[in-house]
């Protein structure tokens, strides 16, 4: 509510023109938007455009009287509210309307305030129905979004594991966007790369994946060779090159890059660059030709690791081919010293003796070419392999005669060099373990050691083999602070559900007060009638010059039992309807509260002449628990049976007795607590139903369907159990347990 004003709609139709003013005045300042028709039928087309949270009728009126109008608007929409406000206040008025579902009934004149209540009351219940649907759209909404995170980090997971299986090359590409826009539910999915023709750098789309009903773009020539300069591309140079990705709906993008991009039908898109170390090479891009999608960062970031493994297993493929070039050269000159080493006769049998032993050093040290190779001794590198100089980016020349831990990350030199030497003198030392190094590029990367004890040259030795898990370890790193956002959005949104629940039992609590009003006026206005009694003797007495201070004594001591009694009441209502989620269990009289609870509903069961009979074990009473959570149950299940009799009693009668039973009795360390009534009982297939929330065999109008399973949830908090035994037509019996709290301290 703000300055007095209720964010809600309101259709106000009255057939007489100065009521219409008088309560427009009223009215219209107290909500957002406010409707006014003089008749039933230009009020029922109002309902009909403007679907107003709330009206306010009055009956009689020409072309349409308001309960007609009421009918009519509930038939087609069950859950709207409505109030009768007529100058007539004959019963069948009052029935009719009930019938119908009204939210109220006013009798004219209606005072101001009553009325501006009445809207209150109304407002309150319409924005917390609203707040409840807007959480739980939001709660879906939420688990959408993290099934759909989790589809795609699964997808960038697999693509991972494709590159490192498989060749790169156009068909491990392809299988990739396939992949990729499967799991992201995209239209097309697309490969551009970037190419220079003639010193211009140009940019063309190479591979594409399309879903079905979508039309392909590879062979749209607008997309075949577009130059970086072009002013609807230059934009895309600019962040694509600078790490940044490009998304959001087409109608956002500038007039130049919409022209391009309309024509193929794209609705949103996303964007990525791929990279090669430091170098742009092109991007993937995602379109949605069906809807304004907005890419969450999630999704954005998540894709951008996919990118990220695609530019590193180019670069892995690029290494590769030029390592197989440096091999097929190092042969060509291997076979050229030969040659010249043959020629030297003098020297021939030293050559062939120095060949053999290069040759054994080279098959020795390149047994394990795929991963990185390294002989230590003396802590110095005396060899390494292509695929060390792939890893690191060292050439040869610049690591042989060096210390290896020079290469080594500060964080882990100690470490490693400490492992070395251990291995030397021939003590047990971990098999394999990861740590960081400085490449050429004077980046950190993550390798993981393997290390073996030989000799060389007769000296001890360490041949350590090394492979490159950067990508790996980064993408744990990536995988990680995802699930951390992720598990802190999960727990958000479950407090969020908490307090829900806690709002919904709060409410229950007070519709439950609401219900038995009658009853509790009743037991107040009792011990007042023994007050007004009480002093009305004694100013008999008085006027009779009869008045003693011993009948003042009595009237007096009278008069304060009955304060105390209206004092009780009201402290136990005040009691009940507070909010008792934090308070802690203790030991509870299962006799008094069953007793509390007969004091809000016996006036109720006696003027809605419902026989009840009460029969309380009172030798085993006690538990461990929460009393108003007990309370709360019994309110609910006995409001239960109340209606279920009066169902009854309408088919079968005026002659049907309503009864309602309730006993208790111990077994076994048990207390069991039993409601039974002769009301028109439950169908078998919704048995095992009723304790679902919103689930209610009533009509909308007649109860949420949260009663029991609020109920259900208070019995779990105390370890406690309902179970239900029902017949259609014949009775129900709800039967509560409790574990029986015995005090040894006594």
């Amino acid at each position: 509510m703000t300055n007095n004003r209720w964010d809600i709609s309101l259709l106000y139709v009255e057939d007489e023109k100065i009521l219409r003013s008088i309560y427009e005045k009223v009215l219209a300042p107290r909500v957002s938007q406010f409707y006014l028709a003089e008749n039933g039928e230009e009020g029922f087309q109002l309902f009909l455009e403007h679907k107003p949270d709330l009206v306010i009728t009055d009956i009689k009126m020409p072309i349409m009287n308001g309960l007609d109008l009421m009918r009519k608007i509930k038939k087609q929409f069950p859950e709207a509210r409505v109030i009768i406000m007529s100058a007539y206040g004959e019963s069948h008025y009052f029935m009719r309307a009930i019938e119908n579902g009204v939210k109220g009934f006013l009798l004219k004149p209606v005072d101001n305030d009553k009325l501006l209540r009445t809207i209150d009351e109304q407002a309150r219940e319409i924005q917390l129905e609203k707040s409840v649907l807007y959480e739980e759209s939001m709660r879906k909404k939420a688990e959408a979004e993290l099934r759909q995170n989790e589809i795609v980090l699964q997808s960038v997971s697999d693509v991972a594991e494709i590159f490192l299986q498989q060749k790169y090359n156009n068909n491990t590409i392809q299988l990739v966007l396939k992949k990729l826009g499967e799991a992201t539910d995209s239209s097309r999915v697309y490969y551009f790369e970037n190419y220079t023709e003639n010193g211009v750098p140009f940019c063309r789309q190479v591979l594409e994946w399309v879903s079905e009903n979508v039309e392909p773009q590879i062979n749209n020539e607008a997309l075949l060779a577009i130059s970086h300069d072009e002013a609807f591309f230059s934009r895309w140079v600019a962040k694509l090159g600078n790490h940044e990705a490009i998304f959001g709906p087409i109608k956002d993008f500038p007039e130049a890059e919409r022209e391009i991009l309309e024509p193929q039908g794209i609705q949103s898109l996303l964007a990525v660059p791929v990279f090669i170390q430091s170098s742009w090479q092109g991007f993937i891009g995602f379109d949605d030709c069906f809807t304004e999608r907005r890419w969450s960062p999630v999704v954005s970031n998540t894709l951008g690791v996919a990118a990220n493994i695609m530019g590193a297993a180019a670069h892995r493929a690029r290494i590769e081919e030029q390592l197989r070039n440096l091999n097929a050269e190092l042969e060509q000159r291997v076979e050229k010293r030969t040659r010249q080493l043959q020629k030297e006769i003098s020297e021939r049998k030293q050559t062939e003796i120095l060949l053999r032993s290069s040759e054994e050093k080279y098959r020795l040290i390149f047994e394990n070419a795929n991963d990185g190779i390294f002989l230590s001794s003396d802590g110095q590198i005396r060899f390494i392999n292509p695929k060390a100089f792939e890893i690191t980016g060292y050439l040869p020349k610049m690591v042989i005669g060096k210390p290896f831990t020079d290469f080594i990350h500060p964080d882990y030199r100690e470490m490693v060099l400490d492992n070395h030497y251990r291995r030397l003198r021939g003590e047990a030392v971990e098999e394999s373990y990861d740590i960081k190094i400085i490449d050429a590029q004077k980046k950190v990367k993550w390798v993981e050691l393997k290390s073996n004890l030989i000799h060389w040259d007769d000296e001890p030795s360490v041949l350590t083999f090394m492979t490159d898990i950067d990508t790996r370890k980064r993408y744990e790193e990536d995988l990680k602070e995802l699930n951390q956002h992720l598990e802190a959005r999960v727990k958000h949104e479950l407090k969020q559900i908490e307090q829900q629940q806690q709002l919904l039992i709060q409410k229950s609590k007070l519709e439950s007060l609401g219900e038995l009003s009658a009853g509790v006026a009743h037991e107040v206005n009792q011990p007042l009638g023994g007050l007004s009694m009480s002093l009305d003797n004694i100013l008999f007495e008085m006027s009779n010059k009869e008045l003693t201070n011993e009948y003042v004594s009595k009237k007096v001591t009278l008069m304060f039992d009955d304060i105390e009694r209206i004092r009780k009441i009201i402290n136990h209502i005040r009691a009940f309807s507070r909010d008792r989620e934090n308070q802690p269990m203790e030991a509870v009289n299962i006799i008094q509260v069953v007793n509390n609870t007969l004091s809000l509903v016996n006036r109720l069961y006696i003027d809605h002449l419902i026989d009840l009979n009460v029969s309380l074990d009172m030798k085993h009473c006690y538990f461990v628990g929460n009393s108003f959570k007990l309370e709360q149950v019994l309110l609910n299940l006995l409001s239960n049976a109340k209606f279920a009799v009066e169902q009854q009693a309408l088919l079968k009668g005026p002659d049907f007795v309503k009864r309602i039973q309730i006993k208790s009795w111990a077994d076994k360390g048990k207390l069991h607590l039993e409601i039974a009534d002769n009301g028109v009982g439950i169908a078998e297939e919704n048995l095992t139903r009723i304790f679902d929330p919103f689930f209610s065999t009533k009509k909308a109008e007649e109860g949420t369907g949260l009663g029991l399973s609020i109920s259900y949830g208070l019995m779990k908090e105390m370890n406690g159990s309902i179970a239900v035994e029902s017949k259609v037509g014949a009775y129900t019996k709800l039967l509560i347990t409790l574990p029986e709290y015995i005090n040894t301290t006594t």
